[in-house]
């Protein structure tokens, strides 16, 4: 066990879990398993790497280190060699939610949002083209982004806007041509956001 800033760093799960109360697989993917219990009173949520999937979990720690103290995303709490654990969040995935189109707007531009502050931290998310598995909404209407296994760190090239564009593209609330204009400036390092905050809500 070692620490560093406020989050406590473990050898194995085998070992973080020995502090665990109440430990219940909650659901399977395909990089980890997702359990669910009490460390030190508060409750938590462990994503165990399945075998050979190890590098993925310690890469999100990494990531959701720089995120620690960001609204929006996972808290993480302790990491080791095949774990990581974070803060349980009180939400459903956005995928299991009936919401109005006006509510799935609002989702969007809180999402676009965060869009912005990744890229300001040098964080290519991945999987923002969907966000109904890895996107969570608390029963006080906050929005999540979680998952980011997949995700990358200080990336010569972002992508976030231009994966989040083809969402909007999907969802019909962009012209197909106008997101490959934004794109474009986006991909030469132009401030897009705002263009796309506009198009969104016009769409209220």
């Amino acid at each position: 066990l070692w620490k560093s800033g406020a989050i406590r760093w473990w050898v194995r799960f085998e070992d973080f879990i020995k502090e665990v109360e109440g430990l219940e697989l909650f659901s399977k993917g395909w990089r980890g398993l997702i359990y669910r219990g009490y460390w030190k009173g508060k409750k938590i949520s462990i994503k165990r790497a399945k075998e050979g999937k190890e590098q993925a979990i310690r890469k999100e720690c990494e990531i959701l280190r720089l995120l620690k103290g960001l609204r929006g995303f996972p808290q993480v709490v302790a990491c080791g060699e095949d774990f990581l654990a974070y803060e349980y969040i009180e939400g459903v995935p956005l995928e299991k939610l009936n919401l109005s189109r006006e509510e799935r707007i609002r989702v969007y531009l809180k999402v676009l949002e965060y869009v912005k502050l990744l890229d300001s931290l040098g964080i290519n998310k991945d999987e923002l083209h969907r966000l109904d598995k890895n996107t969570l909404i608390t029963f006080n209407g906050e929005v999540y982004l979680i998952d980011f296994e997949r995700g990358s760190l200080g990336a010569n090239k972002r992508h976030n806007l231009s994966q989040f564009l083809q969402l909007l593209v999907r969802e019909g609330l962009l012209e197909k041509e106008r997101a490959v204009e934004l794109g474009r400036s986006y991909a030469r390092g132009l401030e897009a956001y705002d263009e796309v905050k506009k198009i969104i809500l016009s769409a209220l």
